[in-house]
């Protein structure tokens, strides 16, 4: 077993090999910079930083997450919904929307106004008193379906 003393040497030496691999990862950089330099295909002077994606705990409870979070159509987990459009709190609003039962299929938003489909008429009622049928829209995205 290793003494105390050989472990901190095996340290120094492994933080000295750190520090070198820093600087040759950083000359490499420098040298790429260049090369790009050259070639005009390097980042403009008033670019905006990249975002980076942090990455997601590894550990996930299946039951919860099955529970809690339904999957889109394209096999992501869907975000919470949250309303981004307000209604307004007062004067007359032709705004008639409210939290209904009925899910968006685009965003998930449950925010969503019932208007008349004038491209489908059920009935005619007495002299020419047309009933036509509903659909739903999204007052999130603006998404319409039936």
């Amino acid at each position: 077993m290793p003494t105390e003393q050989e472990l901190k040497n095996e340290m120094f030496k492994l933080k000295e090999i750190l520090q070198k691999k820093e600087k040759e990862v950083n000359d490499v950089k420098a040298q790429i910079a260049e090369i790009e330099k050259q070639l005009g295909i390097g980042k403009p002077a008033l670019a905006a930083p990249i975002p980076t994606i942090s990455e997601a705990p590894a550990t996930v409870n299946l039951k919860t997450e099955t529970a809690s979070a339904s999957t889109t159509s394209t096999g992501g987990i869907r975000r919470p919904k949250s309303i981004q459009q307000r209604i307004p709190a007062s004067g007359t609003s032709q705004l008639h929307a409210r939290e209904t039962q009925y899910e968006c299929p685009n965003c998930g938003s449950h925010y969503n106004a019932e208007v008349e489909d004038k491209s489908r008429i059920l009935y005619v009622v007495g002299a020419g008193t047309r009933i036509y049928a509903k659909k739903h829209r999204c007052m999130n995205c603006g998404n319409e379906w039936s």
